[in-house]
């Protein structure tokens, strides 16, 4: 057991943390903290002994860079660091240390306090921390920062305007910076109090690039007075810009820009500073709410801020432009159930895990509080609300006299809500979750089949798609909220399967373009991503700015004499390190070697890539050099990594064969026929031993093989490595980081890089892809395995592909194509049972299809819009 002080702390990761541990003797531990990472200073055994649940005397003087620790009166210690001169204390915890704190006082060097809290009154300038009997209580896990002063980070802005007349459009252009330090939103936007957008997005380049947002208000105009607020945060660069524009019926055009027609005031009071939610990688802000320093009614019309001040012109912002993204909207979300755990105490399922907060509407008295936990997963009887990923989603909400509304700014992660309060208080009458996401029409893609098991593994992934898309792609929204290429590769491919929606892909795509993060193999994917999304969309407008880019992310300087990449492995978390797969307990033992067959196998795919863009940019010559570097490699990679039993070895210098290397190959395309068969065949007998991430690749490898029921087969699997484990074992509705939290302690359950059965599914089940720009022509080529039947709706950008299979006497598959798109279809009549290729009939509306075999693949050539029924008359 411990207690963790933090002084001259610039915030929760910047400042000293002096940690004494219980015992017989007690330890002194001693801490800087620079941008989150701890460095120890020194620890120390002391000839003190200090028990658990004892009560002791802890002081520490603090003079320039010297500080002298006192325990009970007595010198213990003087350490000296002169990295801080000045800052905030606060109580840090960590996973089992916990304390009652019955004072706590901090002085200037006259004596005289700047802080002197006995916390009977309450947590004082601890602000919404728990009291009990005259104590401040802090649990695991929990930090706080004493508020020391107004930071002006919160932000209120409002304008009343008159709308006199028919309104033909209205919409806000807003934009604010910065959402660097939080990883999320500056302003929160309403008009009449209801939500009308959040932004702006992440830039390229936040140093010379501002994103603005316009948000569609029609709607939400009433005749008369109206009035359009914001409540705002941001820790760096300070600014909102906002001007809202009606067009009218008569041809009038009204413009209010955030000038003097705006009046402005901190947030502060109503949302005190009160540290961040934790984690250290982004610094978002815990929101404790004291509902008596809101300006009631401030959103509304008729509100009077005459003693509000019109805001201060700013720094012009750098670089506006606007967003790419469909702007993300807010759904009310209904509780699935509820349970009293006792007086005042509620813990509330919604039923599915979504991304967003809690909007409260109650009537209080003032000084009531209402403490609210989130959690993605349970916690005894409670909601797990110090997650996995070390944030902790715990406020508390001071409420006011009568009624209020009291509601998140920002977005949590959380499927489970545990509300603690007065038992008089009705807190569930008015209790919903309102969750943040692009707009999402359920009827863009559909699937079902005679196995119900891979049907709710679908849909499980396909709404961790839907309730995971933000305004980039990132890899959760808990611990890191940052985008990533290895999770891009797979949230764009079961994107782009589930719905008919490409910005957000592109966006994210051009994104990484600009801002790389550190694996390898990710800096290679780019030029991947944008082939996709060509392909998909048939739009190459980003090509030429940006394919200079792709070609400085390639490993071009390390390939050998024979055209393999060769490089040092490097470190994980450092640039150029090689990954693989993540975490590294899911790595199947792979050696990792200067000549990587995971590393190769990308580069291989990049090249491929760089020389299909560079023929659209018409640079032949470009294009003949990468893909000749494609084919020199692959040659090698097959020549060279290729064993005695024709599946891949991990490297050069090795013989260990993990199941990485033969299936990124394989998905990769870097097989050639030969080695297809032998190394799906390898493939095709094991069980899952790749990561959550990994499976993209492994079932693309086993289905480009052939071995369609073994890819169902890990689909529908009950093993702890499977989908089914997270949703019936441990009660995840969205795809996890991992496995399980055995193999990966810090996972998160909201993670979209799981979600590889949601595009495999429409990929090679259904067997739908685009084989020429913009979906102008297709491939279908199911893949049913022992289904008795399925039918899938699969988006494309010129509509919806409907593909329909049964199983029977007489087995029939139905394709519709929507207008302006041809395909061929490729049956491995294999998979369909026992059929003579000449007994199968196909029929269509309007022309007579043309089929053709080789030995068992049936080819159908030139599908037209419309359906085409495939028969096999093969009995009777």
């Amino acid at each position: 057991m411990a207690a963790g002080v933090w002084f001259r702390a610039q915030d929760e990761r910047n400042n000293y943390l002096w940690q004494l541990r219980s015992g017989h003797p007690a330890v002194l531990k001693t801490h800087v903290q620079r941008n989150g990472a701890y460095a120890v200073l020194a620890e120390k055994t002391l000839d003190i002994a200090i028990s658990a649940g004892e009560s002791f005397d802890w002081s520490i003087r603090l003079q320039d860079d010297r500080f002298e620790t006192r325990v009970n009166g007595r010198l213990v210690d003087v350490t000296r660091d002169d990295t801080f001169t000045h800052g905030t204390i606060g109580l840090r915890n960590g996973r089992t240390e916990a304390q009652r704190w019955h004072r706590i006082r901090f002085s200037k060097t006259d004596g005289s306090a700047v802080i002197d809290e006995d916390f009977a009154a309450g947590p004082g300038l601890f602000t919404g921390q728990q009291t009990d009997r005259g104590d401040l209580v802090l649990g695991r896990s929990e930090t706080t920062l004493a508020a020391l002063g107004l930071t002006n980070d919160w932000l209120l802005a409002r304008t009343e305007f008159e709308v006199s007349g028919e309104v033909d459009a209205a919409w806000v252009r807003a934009t604010g910076r910065s959402p660097e330090p939080a990883r999320q939103y500056v302003y929160r936007l309403a008009v009449n109090g209801d939500f009308a957008g959040i932004g702006p997005v992440r830039a390229f380049d936040p140093d010379t690039q501002t994103r603005y947002h316009v948000h569609d208000i029609t709607d939400r105009l009433t005749a008369g007075r109206n009035a359009v607020s914001a409540i705002c945060y941001s820790a760096e660069r300070r600014a909102f810009m906002a001007d809202i524009v009606i067009t009218y019926s008569d041809g009038r055009r009204q413009v209010i820009g955030t000038g003097t027609d705006w009046r402005v005031r901190s947030g502060d009071r109503l949302r005190p500073p009160a540290g961040f939610t934790g984690g250290g990688y982004y610094q978002a802000p815990q929101e404790y709410i004291h509902a008596g320093a809101e300006p009631a009614g401030w959103q509304h019309p008729g509100f009077d801020d005459a003693s509000w001040p019109a805001p201060v012109a700013g720094a012009e912002l750098p670089g506006l432009a606007p967003g790419w993204v469909d702007n993300v909207a807010c759904w009310t979300v209904e509780a699935d159930s509820s349970v009293q755990l006792g007086q005042g105490h509620w813990l509330v399922d919604l039923g599915q895990e979504i991304v967003g907060g809690l909007q409260l509407d109650i009537t209080g008295r003032a000084g009531q509080t209402v403490e609210v936990r989130l959690g993605e997963e349970r916690d005894g009887n409670g909601a797990r609300y110090h997650l996995r990923a070390s944030q902790t989603f715990r406020e508390v909400w001071t409420l006011r006299d009568g009624q209020q509304r009291l509601q998140h700014w920002g977005y949590r992660a959380f499927r489970w809500i545990e509300l603690l309060t007065d038992p008089n208080l009705d807190v569930l009458s008015g209790l919903t979750a309102r969750a943040l996401k692009m707009p999402w029409r359920d009827d863009d893609a559909d699937f079902a089949s005679s196995n119900d098991d891979l049907d709710r593994v679908w849909d499980f992934c396909r709404y961790s798609i839907d309730a995971l898309r933000l305004d980039v792609y990132q890899d959760t929204p808990t611990r890191e909220r940052l985008p990533y290429e290895g999770d891009a590769i797979i949230n764009q491919l079961s994107e782009y399967n589930t719905q008919r929606s490409y910005s957000l892909a592109r966006y994210s795509i051009a994104y990484l373009a600009r801002r790389p993060t550190w694996p390898t193999e990710y800096r290679l994917m780019p030029p991947i991503l944008a082939w996709r999304d060509y392909m998909a969309t048939g739009d190459d407008s980003r090509f030429a700015e940006d394919y200079p880019l792709y070609v400085e992310s390639q490993l071009t300087e390390y390939l050998n004499s024979d055209g393999l990449v060769e490089k040092d492995p490097g470190q994980s978390s450092q640039v150029n390190g090689d990954l693989v797969d993540w975490p590294a307990a899911n790595r199947d033992g792979y050696v990792f070697t200067r000549v990587n067959t995971v590393i190769n196998a990308w580069q291989y795919a990049a090249f491929r890539a760089l020389s299909q863009i560079a023929d659209v940019l018409g640079r032949a010559n470009e294009r003949q050099y990468y893909a000749a570097l494609a084919d020199r490699l692959r040659s090698a990679m097959n020549a060279q990594l290729v064993a005695a039993n024709g599946a891949y070895v991990d490297g050069l210098g090795t013989s260990h064969q993990a199941q990485h290397a033969s299936a990124f190959a394989l998905a990769l395309g870097v097989a050639d026929e030969r080695i297809c068969e032998t190394a799906g065949a390898w493939l095709a007998g094991q069980s899952m031993r790749v990561s959550v991430y990994a499976p993209q690749q492994l079932l693309d490898g086993l289905y480009v093989s052939g071995h369609a029921q073994s890819a169902l087969r890990l689909m529908t699997s009950r093993a702890t490595f499977s989908w089914l484990h997270m949703m019936d074992d441990l009660q995840a509705t969205i795809t996890m980081e991992a496995w399980d939290p055995s193999i990966k302690g810090n996972t998160t359950f909201s993670h979209a890089w799981g979600t590889a059965p949601a595009n495999v599914v429409m990929r090679f089940i259904a067997g739908v892809g685009p084989i020429a720009p913009g979906a102008q022509r297709l491939r279908i080529a199911p893949q049913p395995a022992d289904l008795g039947w399925f039918k899938a709706r699969v988006p494309t950008a010129r509509g919806p592909v409907a593909v329909a299979f049964q199983r029977g006497e007489r087995q029939m598959l139905a394709i519709t194509l929507p207008p302006n798109v041809e395909s061929e279809v490729v049956l491995d009549l294999t998979q369909f049972g026992d059929i003579d290729p000449a007994r199968v009939r196909a029929v269509a509306r309007g022309y007579q299809p043309q089929l053709s075999h080789e030995g068992q693949t049936l080819t159908i050539r030139d599908v037209r819009a419309g359906q085409l029924v495939v028969l096999d008359d093969s009995v009777g």
